[in-house]
């Protein structure tokens, strides 16, 4: 389990992040959401120990600093060494010597599906391999917890299930998982928790399922909604969003009483009303709420 308590880091006169505090319950994936600049590759470092806060404490419950494994975002290799060779070197910077270090560098090509490449150079391997190269090289210590920053980045979709599925394996396996991503999709289907950051400080955390569980929101489809009838629309309730090409408009739950003054206010202008549907809310529309209320 990671403890993170008022953490606070700051590069000159900009602050990457305020007063953070939240935890990360062991065995978890936890994923951290944010725009670009909002903290996320910031805190990864910081629990890391690239970098030091300018106050507040990460504490590190279940092992020391050792146990954990850590891919960035834009992982670098030499390119002339083959995949065995550059994770027995990496190995060997780590600390491992002789029979742990070799069954060290099995285990990892085995669990990250590298066994047939092992021989490969690494000028030869796709993006999905080089990412997956990292992740071998996080896992060669065997730690507990492992920090991923941004590990679909540049993946197609078939290497992005692979790099799923192997995140969900390692879960099962007792490993903690902290991944900063962009990609909702993936942290629907993969992450426990999630943890939205918003200009450096916490904007929402909690199990994903508690965060998207009661939420819902009502959607009317139209034929065509002129600009007159949607600004109306927008005066009835802040969570009320014509879309910008005028055929839907959207309630959001703190909305939903002014449903009926919506429709008699749609067929007194005579707008074709084509659909009326209540549909729970997505991670995208929570994250796009969060950040950019």
């Amino acid at each position: 389990m990671i403890r993170i308590t008022d953490l606070t880091k700051r590069y000159g006169d900009v602050t990457a992040l305020q007063g953070l505090s939240l935890t990360v319950p062991a065995g978890s994936i936890y994923g951290l959401l944010g725009p670009n600049g909002s903290g996320k590759t910031t805190l990864l470092r910081l629990i890391v120990g690239y970098l030091f806060p300018d106050q507040g404490c990460i504490e590190l419950l279940d092992g020391v600093r050792h146990q954990l494994g850590f891919l960035p975002e834009r992982p670098r290799f030499p390119r002339r060494f083959g995949v065995r060779e550059y994770l027995v070197t990496a190995g060997q910077v780590g600390s491992l010597s002789g029979g742990p270090l070799a069954r060290s560098v099995d285990a990892a090509l085995e669990r990250t599906g590298l066994g047939q490449m092992a021989d490969w150079r690494i000028a030869a391997c796709s993006k999905g391999m080089l990412q997956r190269l990292g992740l071998a090289q996080a896992l060669l210590t065997r730690p507990n917890l492992l920090l991923l920053d941004e590990p679909f980045g540049g993946l197609d979709p078939a290497a992005r299930a692979a790099m799923r599925h192997l995140l969900a394996e390692l879960s099962r396996a007792g490993k903690t998982v902290v991944l900063s991503t962009h990609q909702l999709g993936d942290v629907t289907q993969l992450c426990t928790h999630i943890a939205i950051l918003s200009e450096g400080r916490l904007a929402r955390s909690g199990l994903l399922s508690e965060v998207l569980a009661p939420r819902s929101r009502v959607v009317i489809e139209v034929d065509r909604l002129p600009e007159l009838i949607a600004w109306q629309l927008r005066q009835f309730h802040p969570g009320v969003t014509p879309s910008p090409d005028g055929t839907e408009i959207h309630l959001a739950e703190d909305a939903l009483s002014a449903k009926p003054a919506i429709l008699r206010l749609l067929l007194d202008a005579r707008i074709d009303i084509l659909r009326v549907a209540e549909e729970s809310a997505t991670l995208e529309d929570v994250y796009l709420e969060t950040v950019h209320p």
